[in-house]
């Protein structure tokens, strides 16, 4: 079994080696199944990660979440304390570059959402399996997070391709509920 820095180094490199049009047309197709998605269109209010690199866009998605009048949340992290902190922002002019170069909401427009309130969450990833776990970008911002938020739907997103055979798992680790990719929705099954 490879350990989640393997996993990283290796799904990162695959990832950034998908030319740009590949991500933009895969992305269109996960944007779509996630609207489709029951738990997106009942839920008021939605935390969605703001895209970088060679990540799945979201920002489409965000702007169809806005025409249906439902309430956006993005993360804000702070690296000195590792804390993310839901932000609801209007528009897309209300975000920066921040920190690690990933947008996130201006500093002096932070409003910050109870976890409580939020119905789903799309969760980034490096790499899925198909029970759920993931590995993230070794921060723990979401595995700090998410238990402030235990009724909300975890919808992961990612290629195909960032889909392993076995994460390892520690003890803070939470899995998704279902992950959607370019080809399939994968519901993981807990015994």
């Amino acid at each position: 079994m490879n350990g989640k820095g393997e996993i990283r180094k290796r799904m990162i490199a695959m990832r950034n080696a998908i030319p740009p049009e590949g991500i933009e047309e895969k992305s269109r197709v996960i944007q779509k199944q996630v609207m489709e998605r029951e738990e997106i269109r009942l839920a008021s209010t939605l935390m969605i990660f703001l895209s970088f690199g060679s990540e799945v866009r979201t920002d489409d998605l965000i702007r169809w979440c806005w025409g249906e009048g439902k309430r956006i949340c993005v993360p804000f992290c702070r690296p000195e304390s590792r804390e993310l902190t839901a932000c609801r922002i209007d528009g897309f002019d209300e975000l920066e570059t921040g920190h690690y170069g990933i947008r996130a909401p201006k500093e002096g427009l932070l409003r910050p959402v109870d976890g409580g309130k939020i119905g789903a969450i799309l969760v980034p990833a490096v790499a899925f399996d198909r029970r759920g776990y993931r590995v993230g970008y070794g921060g723990g911002y979401y595995d700090r997070f998410l238990p402030s938020a235990p009724q909300a739907a975890k919808i992961g997103v990612a290629f195909s391709s960032q889909i392993v055979a076995e994460i390892p798992v520690d003890a803070y680790d939470l899995p998704v509920d279902v992950i959607v990719t370019e080809s399939e929705v994968i519901v993981p099954i807990f015994s």
